[in-house]
């Protein structure tokens, strides 16, 4: 065999030698038998019209027996094969001009293009029953600005004329579009930024001139790595557009409601207090005149009352500013022994009228110059600290200030307010910190106040950083508690070294004795002696048990609480210094005006210092002790 006649034995196309005038095969390669099962040789012989089976193809060769012309090209059909199965294929058949009287059949076997087409088929069948499924509009452009695909929702959205649509007017259908726009010269200028051929997603509404909004999103079309159009979807938002200006404007109608109210009650409240701090100071002026008891019985129960309204009004008045965040906190440095001095003195009558313990503590050691709002913080310990004098009948109100950290020159401290008064149903703990609700809807009437107290208190604890809670029981008394930070005060960062490690100023030998009736105090007493130096402490619960100790032993330093049940301080010193008794007395009460400190002068004592103790105090009081000899 020839090379020539090599190559076309094994080539891909099937190729077979007819006698034009009875169809004969004469001659066909390898192919032809491999593609179609059969033996070599086994073909040559037989009629065309016996291997090709399809209605076209039989049509064809009995139009070439009748004289017709013997000439296709790329004409489709099937070949039969030995299975019995069919092949098909896409065939030319010419008369070479060497070979006059013969006839050339070259078929391709189309059967992987036939799956390709099949398959591409498909796909664009599930695509477009995907693309008619989805409820938004779909618009597939080519790069040159065609219609690639479109879905029946995208020509419902835009009302596309079905003339248009019938006659596939890609132009007619996207001019169209632009109509619907009042200015159709920026939907274009739009679409033209957006690009048909430019990577990346797109995002924007298009109001329609009759007044519908559909949200416009793109996204390239890819072809592998390159960009071959753009896939639009359009979806109409004016029902959910509408309903968010709906909202928007509830919102905006609500917060100016909002606003009007605070400024409402913030005007009403100040209009209301400016008159009535009037008929506090007459009626405190009309005291100061003669008066028969009852007259004296009348203005003081306008001050009560007038005072009870006016810490209504304040409440009101608090509240309506943090509602409205008109409250900015106004900081400043402070001590924080002081204030608690303060907040102390503020409940001394409430303490006697109803013959309550009550103290005052702060952490020996923790730092006392702070920076931060000092009224905010005692507007909240008062209003904590009146709430547990209200609700409690006997037995006593300790609070209580402690160091959590130190962070950055940052000081976390918590208060504590505990007492032995009605407590809270678990139940109703939540609820007390938001406005106008009390554990009990009676306790208003009973009690009285406006229920706003616990909510501006919990404000005031979150814009000062802090957390507010409560621990209690129905009947078992009440623990309100809450944190704060604040910075420490430039002076108290600059000695914070000194301040860990007071100098000791008291010689160990140095024999004490604190009296004082409440554990709290003493205890917070014997803590800072101890870390200046003291420790042969000695405690007294009252008057009459200084006596019986100072009649076994002397003691270099007394501090001796005034204000004690049974025998007070007062009287304990004058019966000390009768009976000869030379230690140091230092007076500890919650005043300190120049007329207490008389007072204590007068019944013997020889210093004075204020509850609750500070660190501060009790040196400078010992200074002055070792400067008078001691």
């Amino acid at each position: 065999m020839t090379p020539d006649a090599l190559l076309l034995h094994y080539a891909e196309d099937l190729l077979l030698l007819l006698d034009a005038r009875t169809l004969v095969i004469e001659a066909c390669n390898q192919t032809v038998c491999n593609r179609l099962g059969y033996p070599s040789g086994a073909l040559v012989g037989k009629s065309i019209t016996d291997i090709e089976c399809a209605l076209s193809d039989v049509f064809f060769w009995e139009e070439v027996r009748q004289g017709g012309s013997p000439r296709i090209e790329a004409a489709e059909g099937l070949y039969l094969c030995a299975d019995g199965g069919t092949l098909p294929v896409r065939k030319d058949v010419f008369s070479p001009a060497e070979a006059p009287g013969k006839l050339v059949v070259r078929a391709r076997d189309i059967r992987a293009q036939r799956h390709a087409e099949e398959a591409q088929m498909r796909m664009a069948s599930h695509l477009k029953a995907t693309l008619e499924a989805t409820a938004d509009g779909i618009l597939a452009l080519h790069r040159d600005g065609s219609i690639a695909n479109l879905n029946r929702r995208f020509t419902q959205l835009w009302n596309i004329p079905n003339p248009y649509l019938l006659a596939r007017d890609d132009q007619a259908i996207l001019a169209y579009m632009a109509t619907q726009f009042d200015d159709p010269e920026a939907y274009l200028q739009r679409l033209a930024e957006i690009g048909l051929d430019q990577d990346g997603e797109s995002a924007d509404l298009l109001t329609l001139a009759d007044g519908r909004i559909l949200q416009r999103t793109s996204l390239p079309a890819r072809q592998a790595e390159h960009i071959i159009g753009r896939v639009f979807s359009f979806t109409d938002v004016t029902a959910r557009h509408l309903a968010e200006q709906e909202l928007i404007a509830a919102r905006d109608e609500a917060q100016a409601s909002d606003r009007a109210k605070s400024e409402f009650l913030a005007m009403v409240s100040h209009e209301i207090r400016t008159p009535m701090n009037g008929v506090l100071g007459m009626a405190e002026l009309l005291l100061t005149t003669e008066l028969d008891t009852e007259q004296d019985d009348y203005a003081r129960t306008i001050i009560a009352s007038g005072e009870a309204l006016l810490a209504v009004i304040n409440d009101i008045l608090d509240y309506s500013k943090l509602e409205a965040q008109k409250i900015s906190m106004d900081e400043q440095d402070f001590d924080l022994a002081d204030l608690m001095r303060g907040v102390q003195q503020v409940f001394l009558k409430q303490q006697q009228d109803k013959g309550l313990e009550f103290a005052c503590r702060i952490e020996p050691g923790m730092p006392t110059h702070l920076h931060g709002d000092p009224a905010r913080l005692r507007q909240v310990l008062l209003n904590l600290i009146g709430n547990a004098f209200k609700f409690t009948h006997q037995g006593g109100i300790r609070v209580e200030a402690t160091l959590q950290e130190v962070v950055a020159g940052q000081a976390l401290l918590r208060f504590s307010v505990r007492d032995t008064g009605i407590g809270i149903p678990p139940d109703k703990q939540a609820s007390i910190f938001r406005p106008f609700e009390q554990a009990d809807r009676s306790t208003t009437r009973k009690y009285g106040g406006t229920g706003l107290g616990l909510a501006i208190c919990s404000q005031i604890v979150a814009l000062m950083g802090g957390d507010i809670g409560v621990q209690s029981s129905d009947g078992n008394g009440s623990e309100f508690w809450f944190t704060a930070r604040l910075h420490l005060a430039q002076d108290a960062l600059a000695q914070a070294p000194a301040a860990a490690a007071p100098a000791a100023l008291l010689r160990a030998d140095t024999r004490i004795l604190v009296v004082e009736d409440i554990a709290t105090n003493r205890v917070a007493l014997a803590g800072l002696l101890k870390k200046l130096g003291a420790q042969d402490i000695t405690f007294a619960n009252d008057g009459h048990e200084c006596l019986e100790l100072c009649r076994r032993g002397a003691y270099d330093l007394i501090f001796m609480d005034v204000q004690m049940p049974g025998l007070d301080g007062f009287d304990a010193t004058r019966q000390l210094r009768e009976h000869g008794c030379a230690s140091r007395i230092v007076g500890v009460s919650a005043h300190v005006t120049l007329q207490d400190i008389e007072h204590c002068l007068k019944a013997g004592m020889d210093d004075h210092i204020a509850k609750p103790v500070s660190m501060k105090a009790i040196q400078e009081a010992l200074a002055r002790w070792r400067q008078a000899g001691g």
